[in-house]
């Protein structure tokens, strides 16, 4: 049992205390986090740059701490034309000659790279994307993850190559760096699917060079993603009209949410606090620094809602069936569906290339759990092997084991039988509430470790589990609330879903 069966069975005022307590932590804990707005930055180790030029934003300094954010920031400065470029010779292409598509899209990359990067990175993204092709041609998975380890190896040492560095300058390092990480992946999708239409005897026409070329240098998803696996790409329906209208739209939200944020960092400084544990240990009490946790994934949400909201847009105006867009972190209560529903397209490599590889259905869960640990290990080594990052690796693993066993257990006969008995449907939904929310706390706040790094990461950890029995009791409670305005939503979401279906 882990869905609310009818909404209807619990009462008006259950559900209004739910979502009250909800929207009033939420508020107060942003208010709070603008209330430290004019310490944060008379006490920054560093000076934030001049906020907008026009009021009242230019009374303001900006929050400009997220590299990640500032470096997209710039990479769309000088690389926006090649986005225009894109849509229309693919508005041509479409119209006259629909043949040509994976010609333009790699026509037009290869245009953007040449004339904005210097020559070496040039020669390194050519060859990282010539080998993949080169390597299908064989019929060894184990040469293609091989080779992958030996590009991953290479990333990591071009990291720490001073040299190379200073001669393209920090924002061409970012742009290749993370190029090269998306690469790796579309490369291992393309081999691996191509193999696997070997071995199943299936027409190879579309695993051609054009076609590889085309997939492996599609500009819109190149360095900002999200991954497309290359079935995907490949069933893309390129003979269709273009929907220029949903297009718009498309990029219209992205720029909306962008713009959002810009004016959001104007007052309040969450990516500095992420950096910065002092600021957050300015919150009035353990209780709210909580707070500060959520709104820094909710910003880290907003800019993958940009950029893969982006890269989408252009995907599915192109016809191709392209990865849902991320799913906003309130809305996710269990870290599966963070998995499956933040970021689509790298759920879908990993479980489809690793995971599925080693085990089944039927599969002991112990073959499971061990498939689970070879896939976050490939996460923590595809990410960057920093400690940070092992943690979070380690976190999610834990989490995402003890929430298999808890699924299985609360699904179990016996569990059911005894909770329907003594406690009711909605009594044992409660206690199910509860029992997860334990789960819930330590998931959500590994993610912190991910988007702050190790001290902020622990900080928090160590507030909501070391502050006393009263603030993690304050803890649960909210967290169970949360818990269940994530269930009540979702049963409304699948019941219009399958309303639409009917």
């Amino acid at each position: 049992m882990s869905r609310l069966p009818d909404r209807s069975l619990l009462t008006r005022c259950e559900i209004f205390v739910y979502f009250g307590v909800y929207i009033a932590y939420i508020v107060v804990g942003l208010y709070k986090i603008y209330g430290l707005r004019d310490h944060i930055v008379e006490e920054a180790k560093f000076q934030f740059p001049e906020g907008w030029s026009f009021y009242p934003f230019s009374q303001r300094r900006r929050d400009d701490s997220n590299d990640e954010l500032e470096n997209f920031g710039d990479f769309i400065a000088v690389f926006w034309p090649f986005y225009v470029l894109h849509a229309a010779v693919q508005g041509l292409i479409r119209w006259k000659c629909a043949h040509l598509q994976c010609l333009g899209f790699a026509g037009v990359c290869g245009l953007a790279l040449v004339v904005n990067l210097d020559w070496t990175s040039v020669v390194l993204l050519g060859t990282l994307i010539g080998s993949y092709y080169l390597i299908s041609l064989t019929t060894s998975k184990r040469m293609v993850w091989l080779l992958s380890a030996s590009w991953i190896l290479c990333i990591n040492v071009i990291q720490k190559n001073a040299w190379w560095t200073d001669r393209v300058g920090y924002s061409e390092y970012v742009l290749v760096i993370v190029t090269m990480s998306w690469s790796v992946l579309r490369g291992c999708s393309f081999s691996l699917s191509k193999m696997g239409a070997k071995k199943a005897e299936e027409h190879l026409d579309r695993y051609n060079l054009i076609q590889y070329l085309g997939y492996a240098m599609y500009f819109p998803t190149l360095t900002y993603g999200p991954i497309i696996s290359y079935q995907r790409f490949a069933a893309r329906r390129q003979d269709e009209a273009q929907d220029w209208l949903a297009f718009a739209g498309g990029i219209l939200r992205s720029v909306i949410w962008w713009l959002l944020m810009q004016c959001a960092l104007h007052y309040f400084y969450i990516h500095y606090m992420s950096r910065d544990v002092r600021m957050v240990e300015l919150m009035d009490s353990v209780f709210w620094q909580h707070s500060a946790g959520y709104f820094m994934g909710q910003f880290f949400f907003l800019y993958y809602v940009v950029t893969y909201g982006l890269g989408i847009a252009f995907a599915l105006q192109d016809g191709i069936a392209a990865p849902s867009r991320p799913r906003c972190i309130g809305r996710i209560h269990f870290y599966s569906d963070m998995w499956k529903y933040f970021d689509e397209g790298l759920y879908e490599f990993l479980f489809q290339h690793i995971y599925a590889e080693m085990c089944g259905k039927r599969s002991s869960p112990a073959v499971k759990f061990g498939a689970t640990a070879l896939t976050f290990a490939f996460v923590f080594v595809w990410h960057g092997c920093y400690t940070y990052v092992l943690i979070w690796s380690i976190l999610n693993f834990l989490c995402l084991a003890a929430e298999k066993l808890f699924k299985m257990w609360t699904s179990s006969p016996e569990y059911q039988l005894w909770t329907h008995r003594h406690l009711g449907e909605v009594g044992a939904q409660r206690l199910y509430a509860v029992l997860a929310t334990q789960l819930f706390i330590p998931a959500a706040f590994s993610n912190v470790y991910f988007i702050g790094g190790q001290e902020i990461g622990d900080f928090l950890m160590r507030g909501a589990y070391l502050s006393g029995v009263g603030n993690y009791m304050a803890l649960c409670f909210c967290s169970y609330c949360f818990f269940q305005c994530s269930e009540l939503l979702l049963t409304k979401s699948d019941a219009r879903s399958k309303t639409k279906t009917i």
